[in-house]
């Protein structure tokens, strides 16, 4: 005799599966233990499924999906459904299947035939995350009021733009981020995310001047094996993988001609094709964009299409250049400062020189600066002065106490020699936080995959 669950383990579960008789029997036991279940045979019933409303709070998926029986079909809907638990069962017990579908989103990997009390217990951790989830969103949205969401300061301008993202982040509406180069566009962009309806499913971010027309169609809708060299499996794009969430396109304003065709149709239409392949597919995201260009002057001169610019344009978000947001400068310093040196302050000098500096890098600027201050500090020094900053700035002046006792490396001065010190612990510190992958270090420092490959070079960190 089957144990019902808790009621607070009870939900709709979505069973994705093409066999009518497994079907069948997994309906009734779902049924049987208390839950609501929607039953679905192939990709497109599976995908209408999940869009209806009330909404399934979990997803039991076959991976070998009509009309390939592929594996690989099965595995490309992971990521859509990622908003939920998605258990994913197959009759191929593949090692590399398992991880794979971890990969992509899955909760959990079964292999036929399924094992009831085994599905039983599964299904009732993942109901448990799926309602522990909804509880913590509850409480961000309870707590919203006093969040600054990221975008922290008290100027009149930072104040009107978190006002502005508790306005437009619960809607649907696309969003134009508007703002000189790191000022915080894509704090921004989060800050929607986490407001919206969709904040617990994927926020993904391309940069779209990174790449070329090619690899960004590739990055974005995903390809198919053999469509190009190099291309060995099927692999979604992140359109498919930002489904049900927030697509984030940064630096829209660089994005080469052809794509911007390819990406208008999508936003017309809500349908896309992969590389090599030939069958629309349909991804359901909310698209917001930034840049630090004049998308107006570039639309006037032919260079952006002006029916993009118009379906990107939604809401207009501006960012403020620090410049325009003094007041902001004493506290982002502290919070900069204190992720490096928890405990240590700023001096008053060190105030005014940082509220006298012209900043034409802006909060990114701001940050790097303190943060390499704050490495360079004595463990008895207790505070950040200002002839610290202006040694981690670079600049001729005064030398700080720090490099006095510190013996300088062959062939450079005691400046020159705490500044590549410091270069090198600021390095290290990146890619140990990036796990060693030089992608992921490369742009936490802001510099590209190959100037890192130099720098560890230059540094004698290889």
């Amino acid at each position: 005799m089957q144990t019902p669950p808790d009621a607070a383990d009870r939900g709709r579960i979505l069973l994705v599966d093409d066999e009518p008789a497994f079907q069948r029997l997994g309906a009734n036991f779902l049924r049987g233990l208390g839950h609501e279940v929607v039953v679905a045979g192939d990709a497109e019933q599976a995908l209408a499924a999940f869009a209806a409303q009330p909404a399934p709070d979990l997803v039991l998926l076959d991976l070998a999906m009509p009309p390939s029986m592929d594996p690989e079909a099965g595995l490309a809907l992971v990521p859509r459904f990622a908003r939920v638990p998605v258990i994913v069962w197959s009759g191929h017990g593949d090692h590399e299947l398992a991880l794979r579908a971890a990969e992509l989103g899955a909760w959990d990997f079964l292999t036929k035939p399924i094992d009831p009390d085994m599905l039983r217990f599964v299904i009732a951790r993942a109901m448990r995350k799926a309602r522990l989830d909804a509880e913590l969103r509850s409480l961000r949205a309870a707590q919203a009021g006093d969040d600054d969401m990221g975008l922290a300061g008290q100027a009149h301008a930072t104040v009107q733009l978190r006002a502005m993202v508790r306005r437009v982040g619960p809607t649907r509406v696309s969003v134009l981020v508007l703002g000189p180069t790191g000022s915080g566009k894509e704090l921004v962009a989060r800050a929607l995310h986490a407001c919206s309806p969709q904040s617990a499913s994927a926020f993904v971010a391309i940069h779209c001047g990174a790449l070329s027309a090619e690899l960004l169609e590739s990055e974005l809708f995903g390809h198919l094996k053999g469509s190009f060299t190099g291309a060995y499996r099927d692999q979604p794009g992140l359109v498919e993988v930002a489904h049900g969430g927030t697509l984030f396109l940064d630096e829209v304003g660089e994005m080469p001609p052809p794509m911007q065709v390819k990406l208008l149709r999508f936003l017309q239409e809500g349908t896309f094709v992969p590389v090599g392949g030939r069958s629309q597919k349909k991804a359901e995201v909310r698209v917001v964009a930034a840049t630090h260009r004049d998308l107006e002057a570039m639309v006037r001169d032919g260079s952006f299409r002006e029916d993009l610019y118009y379906r990107l344009k939604g809401v207009v978000l501006r960012t403020p250049a620090l410049s325009e947001r003094p007041a902001d400068v004493p506290l982002l310093a502290t919070r900069f400062l204190h992720r490096v040196a928890p405990r240590a302050g700023l001096s008053g000098d060190a105030l005014a020189w940082l509220a006298a500096r012209e900043w034409p890098g802006n909060v990114r600027e701001l940050k790097a600066l303190v943060e390499a201050a704050g490495a360079l500090l004595l463990k008895d020094q207790p505070e950040v002065d200002a002839p610290l900053l202006r040694l981690a700035a670079g600049e001729a002046g005064e030398d700080h106490g720090a490099t006095e006792s510190a013996a300088p490396l062959e062939g450079l001065g005691p400046l020159d020699a705490a500044l590549a010190e410091l270069e090198r612990r600021l390095v290290r510190d990146a890619l140990q936080s990036a796990g060693g992958n030089q992608s992921e270090a490369a742009r936490r420092l802001g510099i590209s995959r190959v100037g890192l490959i130099k720098k560890l070079a230059r540094l004698g960190l290889r």
